[in-house]
């Protein structure tokens, strides 16, 4: 088995080395044009050693008023302190140098020695009972609320498929027409604070109790509805948009049911893919601790320009007609990945309209922007930052793999403190690095809230992004949603 680390994230029992939730996983504004097309082999290689991760943050802006610190964001902070204090007792001075260098820029008051103690003693304390991957048929002792570290998911058999259905954990409702649900574990580590004489917070002195830091692995359970449909949308010039073959993911909770969607997040595939190609991989985008509704809709089929050799027969009525592939956009040349694309920009306009109207909806649902998130794949990306960075309001984030910000979308400057999370594949031959950082210090010029991740898939598909893809997906929806969660 393949055991892949990703910068960020650790995979237990092997991530494999390929797998493709839909045939052809293909490029966007920039690459190869003919290449769209090609499909990457099942055998995959490993990434190449020596794989980049680039991580850069800029123009976020810092509060102008200090926050104080509270039982939540010190609660998030437990794996931090926990790599601090390498697991060792510590006193609430000791705390407070942590957090020091841990908060410096982030707009959060540092404690004083008083207020310290008592934040580590309010740690400490009981308040619901939790499970235990190890034994759950035993109930566990009470414990105090931790904070949860997700590694990722774990395979059946390491070297299969990458279905939903080939996870630990797998679980299956009963299968309807266009419906079914679906669960499975993602596993990770609890980080808990307890008093390191044994005793539960509120005993002792003030400032004389030892506290550490303690963790154990353990699973969840996730779980979603899946639904195959169409969304028809209103248009601002008050037609209707529809989205054929989309996928629409409901949150879930295990044992519970359906619940509530207090956030949404609208995905674009690639060029020459379809919504239903992620019908099986639900693990993309599944993250624990936030109620996500996932929108996957299928890109309508139109003819290409650079393409307009590309015959395919019809049949003795109909004869040769040109090839439709489903995408965003229509593009004008085949650069082969050298350099940007031309494309026809009223095919873009007419998307960006459409994709409003989805966003709009999504908004109405969840009842506020900032809890709406678009993101994509390759051409995917480029459509989803283009609607993001046009749309009237601030949008929760955006989440771009192996894609770019087109020449075309303007910079709009209310945008800035809007989280771009972008990923950009190590090997990837169809969006070249050379050009393609460009793009990305555009927004970093602009003073734009960035955070670029270069690596490499280890499936060794290049720009056609294996498993990588739903760690990318999740590791930027965590990131949005606890920075919202502390805000």
């Amino acid at each position: 088995a393949v055991r892949c680390e990703a910068a960020g994230i650790t995979f237990h029992s092997g991530a494999r080395a390929a797998r493709c939730p839909a045939a052809p996983m293909a490029p966007a504004g920039g690459g190869s044009a003919a290449s769209k097309v090609r499909l990457c082999g099942k055998s995959a290689q490993r990434a190449a050693p020596g794989a980049k991760g680039v991580i850069r943050r800029v123009g976020r802006a810092a509060p102008d008023k200090a926050r104080p610190l509270t039982a939540r964001h010190a609660r998030a902070l437990l794996p931090a302190l926990f790599r601090h204090t390498q697991g060792k007792p510590f006193r609430a001075p000791a705390l407070r140098t942590f957090l020091r260098a841990r908060l410096s820029g982030k707009g959060l008051q540092i404690p004083t020695a008083d207020a310290s103690e008592r934040l580590l003693r309010g740690l400490t304390k009981v308040h619901r009972t939790t499970g235990d991957a190890k034994s759950p048929s035993t109930p566990p002792p009470p414990a105090p609320l931790g904070a949860w570290q997700p590694t990722g998911v774990r395979y059946v058999d390491p070297e299969g498929h990458g279905g939903v259905d080939n996870l630990q954990g797998y679980a299956q409702g009963p299968r309807r027409a266009t419906s079914s649900w679906v669960s499975w574990h993602e596993y990770g580590m609890v980080y808990r604070l307890q008093r390191a004489d044994g005793r539960r917070g509120g005993a002792g002195g003030a400032g004389t109790a030892a506290y550490q830091v303690v963790c154990s692995r353990a699973f969840k359970r996730l779980s979603c509805s899946i639904q195959r449909r169409t969304i028809c949308t209103a248009m601002d010039d008050g037609g209707e948009a529809a989205f054929k073959q989309t996928i629409v993911l409901e949150p879930r909770r295990a044992g519970v049911g359906r619940v509530a969607a207090n956030w949404s997040f609208i995905y674009l595939h690639s060029f020459s893919n379809t919504g239903v190609g992620y019908q099986d991989f639900p693990h993309y985008f599944g993250v624990s601790g936030a109620a996500v509704r996932v929108v996957i809709p299928t890109a309508p089929q139109q003819e290409q320009t650079c393409f307009k050799d590309w015959m395919v027969w019809k049949g003795k009525r109909l004869r040769w007609r040109r090839i439709k592939f489903n995408s965003w956009f229509d593009y004008l040349t085949d650069r082969g990945g050298q350099r940007e694309n031309d494309i026809n920009v009223h095919t873009l306009l007419d998307m960006r309209a459409r994709i409003h109207s989805l966003i709009r909806a999504e908004v109405r649902r969840v009842g506020d922007p900032k809890r709406v998130i678009v993101g994509g794949a390759s051409q995917g990306c480029c459509v989803a930052l283009d609607a993001a960075l046009t749309y009237p309001e601030e949008l929760g984030g955006v989440i771009g793999l192996v894609g770019h910000v087109l020449g075309s979308t303007p910079l709009d400057p209310a945008k800035r403190n809007m989280p771009l999370h972008l990923f950009h594949e190590a090997n990837d031959k169809e969006m070249k690095w050379s050009w393609v950082k460009n793009t990305v210090q555009r927004l970093n010029d602009e003073g734009f809230n960035v955070t670029s991740r270069r690596e490499a898939d280890p499936a060794g598909c290049g720009h056609w992004i294996q498993d990588i893809e739903g760690q990318w997906i999740r590791l930027a929806l965590r990131r949005i949603v606890s920075g919202a969660a502390v805000a």
